[in-house]
């Protein structure tokens, strides 16, 4: 528990702020799971927004190897300063077609440092990101994006990670995954791996070298 009542007010106020992902730490208020190198139970502290907070989650807030979680205007904008293509991160050398099952269409994948770094067949850390340009029909018109990072260490279920996609304006998903994988992004990641038609693991089909 934390006993610096400064830190409470500080970790209170920023979770006020960012009440969409709140929980982005266990599976509710009530969680009793301890920490193990991903994200600590709710009750432990809060997210890691800053050094007063518990380490062990991806900042609410994103940083240079993280993406945002929380409102798409904060997504938006880390996407339009383009971390995503900084320092630590791989992405692929062109726009390509889908690649099956994607529904994707046309896109170009980027992954951070812990993503393009983790060695199969493990499972990827916590922290672990990737964004996808999605494509017009002309392969040159950006008209949308979509981003996955993982929130705990360990093999996944829907619910460690956060998804976010944005096509032509319109926001087809924000937030964590469900644990059932019953959500749109976590049911199609999930297959991720399970066969010859699915390449890839751990909720990724595709891990930039």
């Amino acid at each position: 528990m934390i006993t610096n009542l400064q830190t409470v007010l500080r970790c209170a106020t920023v979770l006020a702020t960012l009440s969409t992902v709140a929980t982005a730490c266990g599976d509710d208020a009530s969680s009793d799971d301890a920490p193990d190198g991903g994200c600590p139970a709710v009750d432990a502290g809060c997210p890691a927004v800053d050094a007063g907070c518990p380490a062990g989650c991806p900042a609410p807030a994103g940083d240079l190897q993280t993406p945002p979680q929380g409102t798409p205007a904060a997504i938006d904008a880390w996407i339009a300063a383009g971390s995503y293509k900084g320092a630590g991160w791989k992405c692929e050398a062109a726009p390509h077609p889908a690649r099956s099952p994607s529904p994707h269409g046309v896109n170009l994948i980027c992954n951070n440092t812990k993503l393009s770094g983790t060695a199969a067949p493990a499972d990827y850390p916590f922290g672990a990101a990737s964004v996808k340009e999605l494509y017009a029909a002309d392969n040159t018109t950006i008209i949308g994006y979509a981003t996955g990072l993982k929130l705990q260490n360990g093999a996944s279920t829907g619910d460690k990670w956060y998804w976010y996609e944005k096509l032509s304006g319109s926001v087809v998903y924000n937030g964590k995954g469900t644990a059932a994988n019953s959500d749109v992004c976590s049911g199609c990641h999930a297959g991720a791996g399970s066969d010859a038609a699915h390449p890839g693991r751990d909720f990724v089909y595709t891990q930039v070298p």
